[in-house]
């Protein structure tokens, strides 16, 4: 007969397993973004002169941390990145769970909720500093990797957008969608969009992700583009508790 001990040795062990393959397949997937034709001349550069990391500058971050703060979002590890004009940019990776609106918290208009974040939901952003990025196009460059750490239950590759117009257009879909005149959302939607305008048009990236309640182990990571530079970002971890 198996103990209880087994079993929860057992499930600790497949926990563990998923994790490690959760990391290993996010920094991977990294890996590979960065041996992609738009970052050849970085490959050929390092090959000559390898870049050293340096130490992540505090001032990025804080001013990334600052931003996730406004927003409500918890903000995961920094991470580091290459790109193919030799320069190492920084992100700040993030997630929050639902029921949850960033920037103005918890929406609901005559008892019905608009969040843009429901229960079972997280919703991850990321937010690249330290230069100035496109944010036109396509926004489909960064990604996220999750694992529902009670469920196992968990996704791979999922391309987040641009922050503002995920938060919005996942707002006016759940007020369209709920039976309410719309006369009753116009103001909460207008005061949403004046409470996202402190977010820059900078490559902030966001997107909402059905996790199902649990503990969730994240990794975002991917690409920001700025002209013809690509900014490969390795992953951003972190731990968020879906409801």
């Amino acid at each position: 007969m198996t103990s209880v001990a087994d079993l929860g040795a057992r499930r600790l062990s497949a926990v563990a397993d998923q994790a490690s393959s959760l990391v290993n397949r996010a920094a991977d997937a990294a890996t590979q973004a960065a041996a992609r034709p738009a970052s050849k001349a970085l490959e050929v550069a390092r090959s000559y002169a390898p870049v050293q990391p340096p130490q992540i500058p505090a001032e990025g971050v804080s001013a990334a941390n600052k931003l996730l703060r406004q927003l409500g979002i918890n903000a995961f590890t920094p991470t580091l990145g290459f790109s193919t004009d030799l320069t190492l940019p920084i992100g700040v990776g993030g997630a929050v769970a639902g029921p949850y609106t960033p920037g103005v918290g918890n929406l609901s208009v005559a008892g019905f909720s608009l969040n843009a974040v429901r229960r079972g939901e997280i919703l991850c952003g990321f937010v690249p500093v330290g230069g100035i990025f496109a944010d036109f196009g396509d926004k489909s460059g960064i990604h996220v990797a999750w694992l529902n750490l009670h469920t196992l239950r968990g996704g791979f590759d999922t391309p987040l957008g641009g922050l503002i117009d995920t938060v919005l257009d996942a707002v006016v879909s759940h007020a369209k969608a709920a039976p309410i005149p719309a006369t009753a959302y116009s103001t909460p939607v207008s005061a949403l969009k004046r409470a996202l305008a402190v977010i820059p048009s900078n490559g902030v990236r966001g997107g909402v992700v059905e996790t199902g309640p649990g503990l969730v182990l994240c990794a975002i990571y991917g690409t920001v583009k700025r002209g013809g530079t690509t900014y490969v970002f390795f992953p951003s971890f972190g731990l968020t508790e879906a409801h």
